[in-house]
């Protein structure tokens, strides 16, 4: 009798290891596997599945390996499920085979019917998911919605881990997923059977039959079934105690096991290639942060931007999202790393992604006369435009380094970018301005986007106003300063504009300093934009007005804004340090050109503005009334220097 049971032991022990083997192939597709901590629970799942009923103690071998890992406990439990998955099939073959050859009489065709049933429901089940996948994605949505958003989130990431694990099941080796399987079933057979003889022995008469039926059948055992009234509950008292041992032995080593000296773990998981070397890991979701995924998770279960979600999961895998650095525009920014370094990534789909392409490509052509940033790598296949760009912590952008430094040294950075852009861009580059181009200009940028703020619903009652009050200043409101878009006007005052590549997108933002300059110099530049249309540096000098003068970045950082009739009020805070940058950049454009070349750079800074709306009522309606007044402010400081007046 002991001999059997100790043969059983060591097999069933064994039949564990090639499970736990069989398990992380599921896990090591998104992470290294913590062997430790995975058979501590499994030890302590099956010590409470005897205890417990409906196998709990699988939700709790999924919610003690999870928190330890990356991916989470939804991750974990889905990993379980798949698990538990394969086993169905494997009981549903045993019981029909013991069935096949005449074994077991009645129990073992009740099981095998049982089974039969639960295999064909798990088959029906996801074909009917696969089908329905849509309308289940919504139906998980509404559930988890009706949550708080942690619960939400953590239901959303169970979701979307149970349909990773089975389509990338895959990517998981078929045939070493065989062969642990094959082996697990092996050694567990072969426990059943020295089990079935240490309970003959014992007084029980068993056969392997017996045992299968009595760990898998319809009234499978556990606890209960060794307890008066139980199906063992008239057996031996050896034959009790035997069962007993053979379940709670095995859970004791595995826990033993994972206390040995870290030398045998670690030569155990070298022998067995816990985490072969140059393994590399997908990410279950590339977002490391949770409003981040939540809101990913949101769109991929609400069916929002089907090819977006697809293009962004292709283009992210292998790297993680730490921070989302977009700002004004139809592309994203964001701070990613890999296993080797931190870099920024930007990307854009579709026509956003073409215009992508164009910042590419000026970007490439350019690098070897200014400043620009480095491009690591890039791609534009499938509708899809990005590229990444070297991290460097020691960068920060103008508005940053404006505000932790003398504002001497922002200006001389400033300063230099100007004079560089000048001498290596825009005089290189120069040419006659363009009629046609400047009256396309006009009818784009000017007249077209004058009309959608008329036919915004949001704005009509502002538009309506004579005059507008923002945060208790009155000005008048642009249908009081027609004549500052008089097209007339506009042309002859952009004809002498002087006209060459540009940057295009000039904010204080996309001027990046270093903060030890050394070899690679003090500062350089990101973002350009192209198709412009009228190609004048005079447009870069708006663009920084528009940060300088109109306080865009102030803007950006005001959350909240109120609107009542024709009063505009928000928290708008600007500080010495921009009035004092804006001073020098007014000062050195009136040193250069004549007033009325400044006020043709001041105009571009109002039809900067005027191209900045649209965007802002289409992502950002609730703020969209602050943003309009800025452009209101501006237009009136503009129309007070075309009369003769000083805006600084």
């Amino acid at each position: 009798m002991v001999f059997y049971l100790v043969l059983s032991l060591f097999l069933v022990l064994v039949g564990h290891a090639f499970r736990l083997l069989r398990w992380e192939q599921f896990i090591r597709i998104y992470e290294r596997p913590l062997r430790g901590q995975m058979l501590r629970g499994m030890a302590g799942g099956y010590a409470l599945n005897f205890v417990l009923p409906f196998h709990l103690g699988d939700v709790f071998r999924a919610v003690f390996t999870g928190r330890r890992m990356k991916s989470g406990i939804g991750f974990a439990l889905a990993t379980v499920i798949m698990d538990r998955f394969l086993d169905v099939w494997f009981v549903a073959l045993g019981f029909g085979a013991f069935w096949a050859l005449g074994l077991g009489g009645g129990a073992v065709l009740g099981a095998a019917q049982y089974y039969l049933v639960f295999s064909l429901v798990l088959a029906l089940g996801l074909a009917l998911v696969v089908a329905l996948r849509d309308g289940l994605k919504k139906i998980c949505l509404a559930v988890c919605g009706l949550f708080n958003d942690t619960l939400k989130l953590d239901g959303m990431m169970f979701c979307w881990s149970l349909i990773n694990t089975f389509k990338d099941l895959r990517r998981v080796k078929i045939g070493r997923l065989a062969v642990n399987t094959v082996l697990m079933w092996a050694a567990y057979l072969g426990a059943y059977t020295a089990l079935a003889a240490a309970l003959t022995a014992a007084g029980q008469p068993m056969a392997l039959v017996d045992v299968f039926d009595l760990l898998f059948g319809r009234n499978a055992a556990d606890l209960s079934a060794l307890l008066p009234g139980g199906v063992l509950g008239t057996a031996a008292p050896a034959a009790r105690w035997l069962l007993l041992c053979w379940f709670a032995l095995p859970l004791l080593i595995m826990w033993l096991v994972t206390l040995l000296p870290e030398t045998v773990r670690g030569a155990v998981n070298q022998a067995t290639q816990a985490a072969p070397a140059g393994e590399s890991y997908l990410n279950l979701l590339p977002q490391a942060d949770p409003q981040d995924r939540a809101a990913f998770l949101s769109q991929y279960f609400g069916l929002q931007n089907k090819d977006w979600v697809k293009g962004f999961l292709k283009m992210n895998q292998g790297i993680t999202i730490l921070q989302d650095y977009s700002a004004g525009s139809n592309a994203t920014t964001m701070l990613c790393m890999d296993a080797e370094k931190t870099f920024y990534r930007k990307y854009a789909f579709g026509a956003d992604g073409d215009k992508l392409a164009e910042q590419l490509a000026w970007l490439r052509a350019r690098q070897d006369c200014l400043p620009l940033c480095d491009i690591l790598q890039s791609s534009t296949e499938d509708g899809c435009c990005w590229y990444d760009m070297v991290y460097d912590p020691q960068a920060v952008g103008l508005f940053r380094y404006l505000h932790s430094n003398p504002v001497e040294k922002s200006t001389a950075i400033l300063r230099d970018v100007l004079y560089t852009l000048e001498e290596k861009l825009y005089r290189p580059t120069a040419r006659p301005a363009d009629m046609e181009k400047i009256e396309q200009y006009i009818d784009k940028k000017v007249d077209g986007n004058l009309q959608k703020l008329r036919e915004a619903r949001s704005l009509r009652e502002l538009m309506a106003a004579d005059t507008i009050w923002v945060n208790g200043v009155e000005y008048k409101n642009l249908s009081q300063l027609a004549w500052l878009f008089d097209r007339e006007r506009l042309k002859t005052l952009f004809a002498a504009d002087p006209v060459g590549v540009i940057h295009g997108d000039l904010t204080i933002e996309n001027i990046i300093c270093r903060l030890n300059p050394g070899e690679n110099g003090g500062w350089y530049l990101i973002d350009p934009n192209t198709g412009n249309l009228h190609e004048s540096p005079f447009l870069d000098y708006g663009k920084l007005l528009q940060s300088l003068h109109g306080s865009y970045e102030f803007m950006m950082k005001t959350p909240r804004v109120t609107v009542q009739g024709n009063h505009i009020d928000f928290a708008l805070t600007r500080s010495a340090a921009y009035d004092a940058l804006y001073r020098a950049l007014m000062a050195d454009l009136q040193g250069r050109y004549p007033a009325a070349q400044v006020e043709s750079i001041l105009m571009h800074e109002v039809i900067h503005w005027l191209r900045l709306m649209p965007y802002k009522l289409a992502k950002d309606r609730k703020r969209a009334p602050m943003f309009y007044a800025g452009l209101v402010m501006v237009a009136n400081d503009v129309a007070r220097f075309a009369k003769g007046e000083n805006v600084c």
